[in-house]
């Protein structure tokens, strides 16, 4: 942004005028997030196999939150499916598990989304 000085100004109403004028905003408050989408919402792997999960961190207007969000992944069953930091979802035993992802600092409750993993048996 290019500010215009006006030289004809005295000093003090110059100096008033650039504290009042509007500034972009350099840090813009994070929004708040109102739900957590994961996709793809379920999957089938097979024993071995790796795929990896993304989540998405909407506001309450329905709008994607850009900035960066943060989020916890977890299995309810990792014997059956293990996912690490990134999502990256690894079939370990056939089964079925929930691969969950929680937005660090989303309040309480926290807001998660999760997606439904099947693991099959090792392709012949």
């Amino acid at each position: 942004m290019r500010l215009r000085l006006n030289a004809a100004l005295p000093p003090a109403l110059l100096a008033a005028s650039l504290l009042l004028a509007p500034r972009p905003a350099l840090c813009q408050q994070a929004k708040a997030v109102a739900e957590v989408q994961v996709a793809p919402p379920s999957m089938t792997l097979h024993v071995g196999a790796r795929q990896a999960l993304f989540a998405t961190a909407y506001d309450a207007d329905g709008n994607v939150i850009a900035t960066a969000v943060r989020f916890a992944w977890s299995s309810n069953n990792v014997n059956v499916a293990r996912v690490d930091s990134l999502g990256r979802v690894t079939a370990v035993a056939p089964g079925s598990a929930v691969i969950r992802a929680v937005a660090e600092g989303s309040g309480r409750p926290p807001k998660a989304g999760a997606a439904a993993v099947t693991v099959k048996a090792r392709a012949p």
